[in-house]
Parts: structure tokens; sequence; C-alpha cells
């Protein structure tokens, strides 16, 4: 399905679950996007606040490998924007998607800026009402879109991981063709992509290199493929990440609240009392 490879997948939850998208999903697969196209990444450092203290792992937000030449969506900007500044910025995790939250001002306008600004907008309504009444309508020919894509994200989750055991090459091509819509499937074993055929990787990544367009995205996702890393350190579980950010996501009101320290500046790189 060709639309699949070229909406992300907050683009894709707005059509497939229209009436009730939450922003904390929308900018976490967002940020998940990101993390696979490593546009950003995500590092830890090893420090001690004071030197009477044990150490300890903060863990971090910067700019990834293929930042300086990846042409951002505008609803990846939230959390794109502080780099634009100061590419070597180093952002404390939870400020980070502080930052990104308060960035997005909310879900009806982050909704907004997906509608209008990506790939969707001709499948959903637009109209004085459905603004006043801040709902996500979709056409006729979103609805076919809808349930087009749903159907054939839940055929490809039932097939994956046997696919990626017999059938390598099949089961990488229709990971490269939904892109970061791999995270919107249920059953697949990421463990498994870090066995992908070196071979066949190889000859997609030349392709890729050499046919290199920065409007598509498919070489930032067969970059990641080739490199067998989807995420570092304690992230290469997806559902530990996913949990970690809905975590960070809903300490919000007790934590940053009573914050002093800055959510988007460099002085949080040494900031030990923010972790």
């Amino acid at each position: 399905m060709k639309l699949l490879s070229r909406i992300t997948p907050a683009e894709t939850i707005l059509i497939t679950d229209s009436s009730s998208a939450q922003l904390k999903s929308l900018l976490k697969f967002t940020f998940m996007d990101l993390l696979l196209k490593k546009v950003i990444k995500i590092v830890e450092v090893s420090k001690k606040p004071h030197p009477r203290d044990q150490v300890r792992i903060y863990t971090y937000v910067e700019a990834g490998k293929n930042y300086s030449k990846y042409t951002p969506k505008n609803h990846e900007l939230v959390f794109l924007n502080p780099f634009t500044e100061e590419e070597s910025i180093q952002i404390l995790f939870k400020h980070f998607v502080k930052m990104a939250y308060d960035n997005s001002k909310g879900s009806w306008n982050y909704k907004k800026v997906i509608r209008d600004h990506g790939n969707v907008n001709q499948y959903i309504k637009q109209s004085f009402f459905i603004n006043l009444f801040r709902m996500i309508r979709l056409t006729d020919q979103g609805r076919k879109v809808q349930q087009d894509i749903s159907a054939y994200l839940d055929t490809i989750d039932t097939q994956i991981n046997d696919l990626l055991h017999n059938d390598k090459k099949r089961g990488l091509e229709l990971l490269l063709n939904i892109g970061g819509n791999i995270f919107l499937l249920k059953n697949l074993d990421f463990e498994l992509l870090k066995n992908i055929d070196k071979e066949l990787l190889e000859q997609k990544k030349l392709l890729s290199d050499i046919n290199y367009d920065s409007g598509y995205d498919s070489y930032y996702y067969i970059d990641s493929f080739h490199d067998g890393i989807l995420f570092d350190n304690e992230f290469e579980d997806t559902n530990s990440f996913s949990s970690y950010f809905d975590d960070t996501m809903d300490s919000f009101d007790s934590e940053f609240d009573a914050s002093s320290c800055s959510s988007c500046d460099s002085g949080c790189s040494s900031c030990g009392g923010c972790d």
C-alpha cells in the first residue's frame, strides 16, 4: 500500500483513529519514528550530581546522524526545533518530552498541524462547524482509506513474524513499505529485525544511497535496519520505551510544576538535579 510508505505514524493514527486519537499517542509515535530514522538519538550519561553522591545515569536526547539532511514534517518540528538553534545541544529526556508537549499547544492544535500540512488533508473534512467543535471527520475517500489501511496493517501483523523467519526478503519489503508505521503493529517481534539478511540489506542500502531523495523517508528506514539497532541502550525493547514515554508524560503535572530547571536550554545537559 503506497500511502503507508509516505505517511508517518501520527498521520496514520489520525486517519485510522480519527474520532479518538490521543495527543500522547501522536507525540509518542512521532518521537519513536524520529528515533528510527536516526534524526534524533538517545544517549545515557553516568555522573555524580555531587562528589559524595552515587553515580547516576541520566538520559538525554541529541540530534542524530541523519538530522542535518532530513527534511522534517511540520508535526515533527515540536521535537526538532531546539536543534535548529544549536545542533550539538543535549536535552534531558524528560525535559525534551515536556518541551514537545508544550510546543504542540494541545491536542486539537497538534491534530490540525498533522491534518493541514501533511499527506492526509485530502482525506479529512474541513468546515467552520467541524473546526468550531474541534472534530476530525473523514471524507468518503478518507473512510475508504481508513478501512484499507486498517485491513492492510492487520494482514501484515498476522504474517510478519513468520515472514521474518521464513521469507526475509518479503518480510523486509513489507516493513520498508510501511516505514515508521511498524510501531503500530501489535505482534511484530523487533528482535527479529536484527537478523534480517545482511546481504539483502547491503543491496537495499546501496540502492538507497544512489537514489537518495530527501523528500522520502525510505532511505532512513533502510539505514536503520542496515545498522541493526533500533534503539540504543535500554530502549532496544520498544515496549519498555513506550512505557517510559507514557510515564514521563503522566509525570508532568506532579514533577514539572515544581521544577525550577529550564526544559529546553543547554544548561540541562549539566544540571545534576534534573533527572
